[in-house]
């Protein structure tokens, strides 16, 4: 096997991956169908911000969302230094999308505001 055929297949393993990880995060949200509309608005936010963390930080990945922000994540094998970069994108992305919504005169939910809990497995 040549190079060109290890990577073809690295980033196609990286991209099933990936997609299993979204689909959960959609049944997550999905399965919550009894939310009413601002925890709805709320957990679409956590799940954005979360997914463009983790787009961010190759290594860690989002494996559960709760309704309050906080997150169940775990790291690849022996990578566990982008732990706190990815904890601060995603707090600072949550301000971030609060202050867009008060700018815009749209409400800001408390869990936009509040520093969420990441546990990592």
């Amino acid at each position: 096997m040549n190079g060109q055929d290890a990577l073809h297949r690295k980033e196609v393993a990286m991209i099933d991956w990936r997609s299993i990880i979204a689909m959960g995060l959609v049944l997550s949200a999905g399965c919550a169908g009894n939310m009413t509309p601002e925890q709805q608005m709320t957990h679409e936010i956590f799940v954005e911000v979360a997914s463009s963390c983790e787009s961010r930080y190759h290594t860690i990945h989002v494996d559960q969302i709760d309704l309050e922000g906080g997150l169940k994540i775990h790291a690849d094998a022996d990578s566990r230094t982008e732990y706190r970069p990815f904890v601060a994108c995603y707090t600072d992305g949550l301000k971030a999308r609060a202050e867009e919504r008060r700018k815009a005169g749209q409400p800001v939910y408390e869990g936009l505001t509040r520093t969420p809990d990441v546990e990592l497995d």
